[in-house]
């Protein structure tokens, strides 16, 4: 009974040092992740505050993630992330491939900046991530392990479920002559299934998958007010069009009848 019992104790106390290890190993691939995905992805400054450890509930939480603007913008970030929650099947930490159970990003705060109908900050990172993630460069020989701080980025990843919520949206558009942004809601965002039926499907590829959706949404909803707003402005122009028609004389009212504002 003795040799049983600690026997059992021994395979307990194995199972607890993987853990403890896979966890661990964690540390190095958000790291690489984060670096990766800024210096070679975004094309801009992305960083973290930090990140805990939740080896019980299988969960990580990141946090004070943020995407500084690319250069010429008047902002510092496009986006920060109030809380990035990650469960992961901790066994799959030590395969080729890393399996991540569900990814729950909270309070997403966008800046939208158009300096012009032409271009936008949103629209310049997603041309950096669409460039960067498209190159199939062949990689360069690993000198040294310890100094290979993508390796751990490198890895292939499953993630089953994205869910994007409570995001805020604030936008800076030609049609604002006051400068005061638009403040407007973001809706929520669930994506499911990245990298199912995809070979080595890389982390980066799949951070690019989760960013330009919750950029795409940020454009739906900046075009769609820019819409509302050019409603607005038509309509009150041609109130206004109308009234100065009731103002001029009659016989030459009819030299407005052509004017039009859109």
């Amino acid at each position: 009974m003795k040799f049983v019992k600690y026997t059992l104790l021994t395979l307990l106390a194995l199972i607890v040092i993987v853990l403890v290890a896979g966890w661990l190993y964690l540390e190095p691939l958000v790291k690489g992740v984060v670096n990766k995905f800024g210096s070679q992805v975004a094309g801009t400054e992305v960083s973290l505050a930090g990140f805990s450890l939740h080896p019980l509930d299988g969960e990580v939480e990141i946090k004070g993630f943020t995407v500084a603007n690319p250069k010429g913008y008047t902002t510092p970030n496009l986006l920060s992330l109030g809380g990035i929650f990650v469960k992961v099947d901790p066994k799959s930490l030590f395969s080729d491939t890393i399996v991540v159970e569900n990814v729950r990003i909270t309070k997403p705060e966008l800046t939208y900046e158009m300096p012009d109908f032409s271009t936008s900050n949103v629209m310049q990172l997603q041309e950096n991530v669409a460039r960067n993630t498209a190159k199939k460069s062949t990689p360069a020989p690993k000198e040294d392990k310890a100094e290979d701080s993508s390796a751990a980025a490198s890895k292939s990843v499953v993630i089953r479920k994205v869910l994007v919520e409570d995001g805020a949206l604030s936008a800076l558009t030609p049609l604002q002559k006051d400068k005061k942004p638009l403040t407007l809601n973001l809706p929520a965002i669930e994506i499911n299934g990245i990298g199912d039926g995809k070979k080595n499907m890389t982390i980066d590829e799949s951070i690019a998958i989760v960013f330009n959706k919750i950029l795409f949404n940020a454009t739906s909803v900046v075009t769609k007010e820019l819409g509302n707003v050019s409603d607005m402005a038509q309509k009150a122009a041609n109130k206004a069009l109308d009234q100065v028609k009731e103002q001029v004389p009659e016989g030459a009212s009819g030299l407005l009848d052509k004017v039009k504002f859109w």
